[in-house]
């Protein structure tokens, strides 16, 4: 209990220096009820065939903001990704805000661009999976001081051209650079290899923990892949923030593969990829984890968005992850 309590007062300290410069963006602007509906009009086929490509396109973003009022906002979109731009029936996208239009309406005109996580299949299963995907980011703010902001949302694609429509369920994602101004740090994309040493150790732990929770391997430290690495201004270790988590065994989609580089047999096999951290190292974090399970399996009973049934396959998951954490954490080397 001593090793969590000093766990928990070093992460408290994290919120009082960084949120100081807090400010109102577009992200709060959209984020402001529980589910964000809007409508985005654009053309939909020129989307596709440009999936492939960075290359942006206009858009008008709309959303209701009463009962008879509606805000609209003139905007550049494109698509984003590697895998998911590919092989998903939408691609994910990136929304492009006019800073000018930002600054006249008293928001960021810094914080300009906003991720969509899209739906990756059709129907029920897309929308499982983009439920549970959510679920994930939530899930690490409650262990997490740091952590990027997501906000769900309903989005109706309009074609003007064709007059195709499509409704689906979203996940819009904080701009980036409020990761910079939130935690007063710098984000660096090719700090690669970093020894451990120069990351806050409690946080590097929490994350390689937090992979292990949800079965996943699609990300890397080394190679800075699937994570936010910020280095605050004041000189402390670097900080790590996970995202992109469908090929995990948490979301469980159909189309996500074992990873052979780790010898990886299922999706759902737990492997812990943090060989440089011995169990003295993290059992801190474990600590923390076990402390927050009630929270978390409250996360996951109380989310009215998803199924019963898939409530009760990720509460069964999270069971597995303790009952791991008993039986000796799972190493790649121990798979072969």
């Amino acid at each position: 209990m001593k090793v969590y309590t000093q766990l928990l007062l070093t992460f408290l300290c994290f919120p009082v220096t960084f949120y100081a410069q807090e400010s109102r963006s577009v992200f709060d602007l959209l984020a402001a009820n529980e589910v964000l509906e809007i409508e985005l009009t654009t053309d939909l086929q020129l989307l596709r065939d440009q999936k492939n490509t960075n290359e942006y396109q206009p858009a008008t973003l709309s959303y209701a903001v009463g009962k008879k009022q509606t805000e609209s906002w003139e905007i550049k979109i494109r698509s984003r990704g590697k895998f998911r731009r590919r092989v998903c029936v939408f691609p994910p996208l990136k929304l492009n805000f006019p800073k000018g239009q930002l600054k006249e309406k008293g928001l960021s005109g810094e914080e300009d661009e906003l991720k969509l996580i899209t739906h990756c299949v059709e129907g029920d299963p897309g929308k499982d999976y983009l439920m549970r995907e959510f679920l994930i980011y939530k899930l690490f703010e409650k262990l997490s001081p740091v952590f990027i902001r997501v906000h769900l949302a309903k989005v109706k694609y309009i074609d003007p051209v064709t007059g195709e429509k499509i409704n689906a369920w979203g996940i819009l994602v904080d701009d980036e650079k409020a990761l910079e101004r939130r935690y007063q740090a710098d984000l660096c994309e090719d700090c690669f290899s970093l020894p451990k040493e120069n990351f806050k150790k409690d946080q590097l732990c929490l994350v390689f923990l937090f992979e292990y929770l949800i079965s996943n391997t699609d990300w890397s430290v080394s190679m800075v892949r699937n994570l936010y690495l910020l280095r605050p201004k004041d000189g402390s270790g670097a900080l790590l923030i996970p995202y992109d988590f469908d090929f995990s065994g948490f979301v469980n989609a159909s189309y996500a593969r074992p990873n052979s580089d780790f010898k990886q047999t299922k999706i759902r096999e737990r492997l812990f990829l943090g060989p440089d951290l011995s169990d003295e190292e993290i059992k801190p974090a474990i600590e923390l984890f076990r402390s927050k399970r009630k929270e978390l399996e409250t996360v996951i009973r109380e989310f009215r968005y998803l199924s019963g049934e898939s409530k009760i396959d990720l509460l069964d998951f999270l069971d597995g992850f303790y009952l791991s954490m008993g039986q000796g954490i799972k190493r790649p080397s121990q798979s072969e």
